[in-house]
């Protein structure tokens, strides 16, 4: 599980790797965002941020 924070440092949402599959590659991912900070890229970032981890 992981945070997601805007740059103020306040705590605007969550996201997780989900099936971990080593041998064949694969994962899912969960995303949610707080109603208040929705549609500002928030989830768009951290879902980049985690795919670079991922891979």
């Amino acid at each position: 599980m992981f945070t997601i924070e805007n740059l103020n440092g306040e705590y605007v949402g969550g996201l997780n790797l989900n099936s971990i599959d080593e041998k064949n590659g694969t994962f899912s991912l969960g995303v949610q965002v707080d109603r208040d900070h929705r549609g500002k890229g928030y989830g768009t970032r951290a879902i980049n941020i985690l795919l670079k981890y991922a891979f």
